[in-house]
């Protein structure tokens, strides 16, 4: 052999003892996906997916088949810029997991994917709590809506069919009504802007409602030509309790609410009208008369501010008074699993362009921040 080759040779020896030239370390990400309606029990055979991301968009994903006791398992690279997310679509609905990040070779990490059978019954759902936000200004008026919907069934809930004039043959599972002349509708939380439709007079949902409880909250326009205007707002679902904020600058009237004490907040003093239960079909009347002569672009964030100001000081609180305790772990899994759906929807609203990368950090993080907030469910 020639010195030519022999050095070849060695020199392709080298190479392949150069550290880092191995195969990555790998991990394990295993789990169970569990029908929750009745018994819980295995969904067997059924396909799941584990999807990679890598700061927020999607590289690869994986598939397999859950086994006769709903198990599955995925052998991943190892690596802390990737985060896994399990998820499988049963029926009429999907499940997620919580998100997996491995960081050091043979680690095993464990998921929980829940399933319900689909319902078409709408009387599953109610609306917990329901606040409705107006900040007045000239030529128009902007309202916030903050709503709590419950599905208290062990099934997730479809809607009644393929709903008409909705695009893709979607399904017309939620809708919220919106009052005459509203427009410019903002998706503020809860919706998934990409099952969402705005028709001229309703909001509406494509999304199955899984059982527990789904924090809600859009904001739309109403335009006035002069000096008062009335808001007439359908309820479309039975409602414990609802609530009204008006900005003090403006006398505002709400039938068939009753006055109650003023709010104060750094944005400014709102008065307040409450009362409940609400039943189905019931109109709100919301009049505002002496509306001030004055531009509403200074003020059109605050009113933003003070639904989440809303949220934390009275809608929280109330639900933790009224939720039962035997509830506490599924209401939890059915959040944590709405969170990442939510993540999952921005990060493909970003990767489509549609989302300001300053505006998807920002709302990424405040989705993360709620998911670690959150207590780990069973496994």
């Amino acid at each position: 052999m020639t010195g030519v080759a022999l050095s070849i040779i060695a020199a392709v020896l080298m190479i392949l003892a150069v550290p880092g030239t191995a195969a990555p370390a790998a991990g394990t990400i295993s789990g169970t996906v569990t029908n929750h309606t009745g018994a819980p029990r295995p969904l067997a055979g059924h396909p799941v997916r584990l999807t990679a991301y890598v700061n927020g968009a999607e590289q690869e994903w994986k598939e397999t088949v859950s086994d006769a006791r709903g198990r599955f398992s995925f052998t991943v690279p190892v690596d802390p810029q990737r985060t896994y997310v399990a998820w499988l679509h049963y029926k009429d609905g999907e499940s997620t997991s919580a998100p997996v990040i491995l960081k050091t070779g043979g680690q095993r990490a464990s998921v929980t994917l829940r399933v319900w059978e689909p319902t078409t019954d709408a009387g599953v759902l109610r609306v917990n709590v329901h606040h409705i936000i107006v900040e007045a200004g000239e030529g128009a008026v902007r309202v916030a809506e903050l709503l709590v919907v419950v599905n208290g069934s062990d099934r997730t809930y479809v809607g009644s069919g393929v709903g008409t004039g909705l695009p893709e043959g979607r399904r017309r599972v939620l809708r919220f009504s919106l009052p005459r002349g509203a427009r410019d509708v903002q998706i503020m939380d809860g919706l998934f802007e990409r099952a969402v439709t705005v028709t001229a007079d309703a909001v509406i949902d494509s999304v199955g409602v899984t059982p527990g409880m789904r924090e809600i909250a859009y904001a739309y326009t109403v335009p006035i030509a002069g000096r008062a205007l009335t808001l007439a707002r359908l309820l479309d679902y039975p409602t414990e309790r609802l609530e009204v904020f008006g900005r003090a600058g403006a006398a505002l009237s709400v039938a068939p609410l009753a006055r109650q004490d003023d709010v104060k907040t750094d944005q400014g003093t709102y008065a307040r009208y409450s009362g409940g239960p609400v039943a189905t079909g019931t109109t709100i009347s919301v009049g505002l008369t002496g509306l001030p002569a004055r531009r509403a672009t200074a003020r059109y964030a605050a009113i933003a501010v003070f639904a989440g100001l809303i949220a934390a000081a009275v809608v929280y609180p109330f639900l933790r008074r009224s939720r039962p305790a035997r509830q506490g772990a599924a209401t939890s899994g059915a959040r944590r699993e709405e969170l990442i759906q939510a993540v999952a929807a921005l990060d493909d609203r970003f990767d489509a362009g549609e989302v300001p990368e300053a505006e998807y950090r920002r709302r990424r993080a405040r989705y993360l921040e709620r998911l670690r907030a959150m207590p780990a469910g069973p496994l």
